[in-house]
């Protein structure tokens, strides 16, 4: 699908899952090269830029959360873009951009913000709203750390294992996809001033301090999760060594029972004690409850129990 917003000076083209007939278009109306044409629609793995005669060719990765799987995947965000024409196109759901680009075609006062200045404006005033979007994404991650933390310390560290894991995994992902942003977005500003002769330092600076916070936000929660999960860690091997103690001790206390146990029960007709008197058994019961009690106070005295 193909939708159109413009002004005097900028036209953006917005293509959502684009096909053979947007390929077309593009060939006919705009003239791209054939290797961008060629390469339109598969998934491109590795953001980049590439510069032509009188256009950029960007490719981008966002983050977006899938509620469905609970996991955060990576949209591609291609971007053709000349002095004052953008065109932006992404396969699948891009909620973010959907929104910006409704909020340009109903209300007059936004698209006058975006569509300000030329193309190249617009392209960072949107990249620049993609990226602090991203931070409500983040907000969900630090509810999650909160919650486990408290859970952890509540004495909840066996469930938390799985959900510590999950949380891990959305970082490492966000990471993933985040960190060849800044890379993308620096050679962006450098090749912008081969098309356009204006000065967007201002919004520019805008995009990429954006992309620095959003890292370094990044870096928190993944100093944070790895420090829950060692304490996490922790605290299991404590109350399994605190199992095993305990478990050592009761055995340490069973093995002189079962040792008298089985010597009383040898058939064994003369020489065994106890055995011809009236009150053996409870004589023989009698000391094992004794070993019994001296060992648990000496195991309470050792501070073991």
């Amino acid at each position: 699908m193909k939708q159109k917003i413009q002004n005097k000076k900028i036209q953006w083209i917005n293509i959502t899952n684009p096909n053979q007939k947007d390929i077309k278009f593009l060939k006919e109306e705009h003239r791209l090269c054939p290797s961008i044409l060629k390469e339109y629609i598969p998934k491109i793995k590795r953001p980049k830029v590439e510069t032509f005669e009188n256009y950029l060719f960007v490719v981008v990765h966002f983050p977006v959360f899938n509620r469905k799987t609970k996991k955060t995947v990576s949209v591609e965000l291609d971007v053709i873009l000349f002095e004052d024409i953008l065109i932006t196109s992404y396969t699948g759901s891009f909620p973010e951009l959907k929104k910006v680009f409704t909020k340009c075609e109903v209300d007059k006062p936004v698209r006058d913000y975006y569509l300000e200045e030329n193309a190249i404006c617009l392209l960072y005033k949107i990249l620049d709203k993609l990226i602090d979007t991203r931070m409500a994404m983040l907000d969900h991650i630090d509810d999650r750390i909160d919650k486990m933390e408290e859970e952890i310390f509540n004495g909840n560290e066996r469930k938390m294992v799985s959900e510590i894991a999950f949380v891990k995994h959305d970082i490492i992902s966000f990471r993933k996809i985040v960190k060849p942003q800044r890379v993308v977005l620096e050679s962006l500003i450098r090749t912008t001033t081969k098309i356009t002769d204006k000065n967007l330092t201002r919004v520019s600076a805008e995009v990429i301090g954006s992309n620095v916070k959003i890292w370094h936000t990044l870096e928190n929660y993944k100093e944070m999760i790895e420090a829950l999960e060692h304490t996490n860690e922790s605290l299991l091997s404590y109350k399994l060594g605190d199992t095993m103690k305990v478990l050592t001790a009761f055995s340490v206390i069973v093995l002189p029972l079962s040792l008298i146990a089985n010597a009383f029960g040898m058939n064994i007709t003369n020489g065994m004690p106890f055995r011809e008197l009236p009150n053996g058994f409870l004589i023989i019961i009698i000391i094992m409850s004794f070993i019994t009690f001296v060992s648990f106070l000496f195991f309470k005295f050792k501070r073991w129990l």
